[in-house]
């Protein structure tokens, strides 16, 4: 809208009339800026996963789980994703208010994440999961926590449990790492494919141990089932992220894992789960 003001050359503006043309000036001003950006909380989606009092039924890892493993399952790919659902069952509610781009995004690779690790435990994979420390205690929802494992991996007798030493590290304690290499080289698994999050942080800090503790199996990080952190992206780029994920192109997604290790993980797209 453009204001045209006429006056007499000799005419005299009063301190009335400066004040009215600046609350005016002011009025258009504030038209005129960008609204703060729609934010969402994440956290409130927790109502969707009622907890349980039933104890964790994924086994953990032990010494001779390799036992159990039925032949055709061995000489196999075994995928492990490091701290899954971590956006919401571990980030401090206090940051977990988001713009609608970024929660647009975690809710997309949250329940990409779930969807897969549910159809994965449905067959004979192997299927490990690096969960943060002692979640009981540093999750925000334990019980909820619980419940939602239970509820993707359905008892299944391929998928296992690991413990990061906490939440916020993928490092697993060394007696941990020394039972999951035995386990690996006792099944023979030929690949492992990681995925889950978050890329260039906890996920990254399990590969570099898999790449220096394990030899003779080729470890491989899963643009399609990584998971991003909302705090290395801005809003353009969450928007850019979930199009390309959208349209099953994760180029974008394995850029910004080689940048975020500094070119230091191998990637692997996703193969289909009947030829893992």
């Amino acid at each position: 809208m453009v204001f045209h003001f006429f006056h007499h050359p000799r005419a005299r503006r009063t301190p009335a009339a400066l004040a009215v043309l600046l609350s005016l000036t002011v009025a258009l001003a504030a038209a005129c800026a960008s609204p703060d950006p729609p934010s969402k909380r994440f956290g409130e989606i927790l109502w969707r996963y009622p907890g349980t009092s039933e104890p964790l039924k994924v086994q953990t890892l032990s010494a001779d789980a390799y036992a159990a493993i039925p032949p055709a399952s061995r000489g196999k790919a075994v995928t492990i994703i490091v701290h899954p659902a971590y956006s919401l069952f571990f980030r401090d509610e206090r940051r977990s208010t988001f713009t609608e781009a970024k929660y647009d995004l975690l809710k997309y690779q949250l329940d990409t994440e779930a969807r897969f690790i549910s159809e994965i435990a449905r067959t004979d994979n192997v299927l490990i999961l690096v969960l943060p420390g002692s979640y009981p205690k540093e999750s925000i929802a334990p019980l909820s926590y619980t419940a939602y494992l239970n509820s993707l991996t359905g008892g299944s007798a391929t998928v296992y449990a690991v413990y990061s030493e906490t939440s916020s590290t993928g490092n697993l304690p060394m007696d941990t790492m020394v039972t999951l290499y035995g386990f690996l080289r006792s099944i023979k698994a030929t690949t492992v494919l990681v995925g889950g999050g978050y890329i260039g942080r906890c996920q990254r800090e399990f590969y570099n141990q898999m790449v220096a503790y394990v030899d003779k199996v080729r470890t491989y990080v899963v643009p399609d089932i990584s998971s991003i952190s909302p705090d290395d992206i801005s809003d353009r780029q969450a928007v850019e992220f979930l199009d390309s994920i959208k349209q099953k192109d994760y180029e974008p997604v394995k850029r910004l894992i080689q940048k975020l290790t500094q070119g230091g993980a191998n990637t692997l797209p996703l193969p289909p789960l009947h030829h893992l």
